[in-house]
């Protein structure tokens, strides 16, 4: 048995924050029905595609789920929504503030025919104030969140993960599993409102604690600019190491490794960092990456190789110590999947069902909820599903 065996979620959500979510929750046994318009979610389409309509990353973020196809523009589309939510438990979309409401669908109304739906939105910005309509993704958020740049503005990054968007889904899927278990005490659902700026904004909690604590104290900063002790330093051959010695032990065993012992001392030294830093700069340039990593050994002190992406689904930390990826065979061929974070000891995440073609269980999904089969053929006809 899986955790979350019996309970329905509908999912109708579109890109990468609400997939990921309603991935988690069937990654532990929820019966997730993917609800997409007649022409399919975009990211159906992006590159690389495994087969037309079936994007790698469809494959990866839909997996666990069922699909269906709904014309909500259609009074009979709306009213297979409506049928859906009448008996689910969650409910999880990602449209712009306001859209669902025109159709019907929002919370208050939806509420009121299934007063123990968890109604989960994720928005840029929230459901209220004057940000709630802006258009955005999460490069936009990272930026509007200073999350892109250094404190002092002069180093820009375009980060590989998508912080804002992924830290929703994991808000999201929090959310969804503290309503859940209010509903136990309550027997009522509620709303969960997710957006990506807040997210972003959660995510910088150590250095918003900084940049207040300096700002009342009248300290200067010292945070991802400045830490010469918590950075990263280019190596002989072009490529790089990852310092993370926070603790003075770790920055003294480092200090010795590369022969600065008169630094041991300055560990704390922010008013001198940017010299510190040249000459930590200058020491990790005299090797290539794969000579201090020999030298190093078996020694633990937060000195690590920063590896391509490749290379890190490649290591054995991946696909034997994490045990990260899972290859299956599926009825198109074989599919290499990341498997869940979350480990439970007693009801395991799986990977039990590949993600929906699309509309692949209409029928099925509909004839569940009372429709015949000649009705599903006639919606069929007027394009309602």
């Amino acid at each position: 048995m899986q955790v979350l065996e019996g309970i329905k979620v509908i999912d109708f959500s579109k890109w990468l924050p609400g997939q990921f979510c309603g991935m988690t929750l069937g990654d532990f046994g929820a019966d997730v029905i993917k609800v997409e318009d007649v022409k399919g979610d975009v990211t159906r389409g992006f590159t690389p595609e495994r087969m037309p309509g079936m994007s790698y990353w469809h494959l990866m973020l839909n997996r666990n789920k069922r699909g269906i196809t709904v014309n909500l523009k259609t009074p009979a589309g709306r009213e297979v929504l409506l049928r859906l939510l009448k008996d689910a438990d969650i409910f999880l979309e990602g449209f712009r503030p306001g859209y669902l409401k025109m159709l019907g669908l929002d919370y208050e109304t939806v509420s009121k025919i299934n007063p123990r739906l968890i109604y989960c939105s994720i928005s840029g910005f929230g459901q209220e104030g004057k940000y709630r309509h802006m258009p955005s993704h999460d490069l936009n958020v990272i930026g509007l969140a200073g999350v892109a740049a250094q404190e002092d503005g002069t180093d820009i990054s375009v980060p590989s993960v998508q912080v804002a968007a992924l830290g929703s889904s994991l808000n999201a899927v929090s959310g969804i599993l503290l309503a859940l278990y209010a509903r136990e005490r309550t027997g009522k659902g509620q709303a969960v409102n997710i957006d990506l700026y807040s997210t972003a904004i959660n995510t910088e909690i150590t250095g918003i604690s900084s940049v207040i604590g300096c700002k009342e104290t009248g300290m200067p900063s010292f945070g991802r600019t400045a830490s010469h002790y918590y950075s990263v330093y280019r190596t002989k051959d072009g490529r790089w190491l990852s310092i993370g010695t926070i603790e003075p032990k770790f920055w003294q065993k480092m200090c010795e490794l590369i022969n600065l012992p008169e630094l041991q001392s300055r560990q704390f030294d922010f008013a001198h960092s940017a010299e510190i830093k040249q000459k930590l700069a200058d020491a990790f340039a005299q090797k290539t990456q794969a000579e201090w990593l020999e030298l190093i050994g078996r020694d633990e002190f937060c000195v690590t190789p920063i590896r391509t992406l490749r290379e890190a689904l490649d290591s054995d930390l991946t696909t034997e110590q994490s045990d990260m990826l899972l290859t299956k065979k599926e009825d198109f061929g074989e599919y290499t999947y990341v498997k869940t974070a979350v480990k439970l000891s007693d009801t395991a995440g799986q990977i039990n069902r590949r993600a929906p073609y699309l509309g692949e269980h209409t029928q099925e999904v509909l004839l569940g909820l009372g429709y015949t089969t000649e009705e599903i053929a006639a919606m069929r006809e007027k394009g309602e599903i």
